[in-house]
């Protein structure tokens, strides 16, 4: 009779129901901060201090951008995960005969591109983190300023 090991056996579901309970062990332990905490956070950076603050259209604003992006977040979620699938098919392509150059699995290509586009990204982080932390700030003041 074939053993398997436990990892073997736990499937997508399982992975996310283990990952959501740790979650959920680790915010009680309180070694998280809240979400009201990292709203808070958010909303509060001096960058998006005055948005919204318009009295006669700042809160249709904010519900319009808040609106806007749940409505065409997920459509801007898929096109990244379509360009980033994209990049490693291409950046794959062009390492795979190196790697069997090599005589090492195919794999290893795959590998080799994310970990090069990891490090590019992490390099580049000057560059595309400040316009996320300032978006997600937006967002958590337009939420703020639509439920006060």
């Amino acid at each position: 009779m074939r053993q398997t090991s436990i990892l073997r056996a736990l499937r997508l579901p399982h992975w996310l129901l283990l990952g959501a309970g740790a979650a959920y062990v680790v915010g009680m332990a309180g070694l998280l901060p809240s979400p009201h905490d990292v709203l808070a956070w958010f909303a509060n950076r001096p960058e998006v201090g005055d948005a919204f603050s318009d009295p006669q259209f700042g809160r249709a604003d904010a519900l319009i951008l808040v609106f806007s992006t749940l409505f065409l977040g997920p459509l801007a979620v898929v096109c990244g995960v379509v360009l980033v699938i994209f990049l490693l098919a291409v950046l794959g392509g062009v390492v795979l005969p190196v790697v069997r150059w090599f005589s090492l699995p195919d794999w290893t290509a795959t590998l080799l591109v994310v970990i090069a586009l990891t490090l590019a990204a992490w390099a580049e982080s000057r560059v595309w983190l400040p316009p996320s932390l300032w978006f997600l700030g937006l967002i958590a003041r337009a939420y703020r300023v639509i439920l006060t």
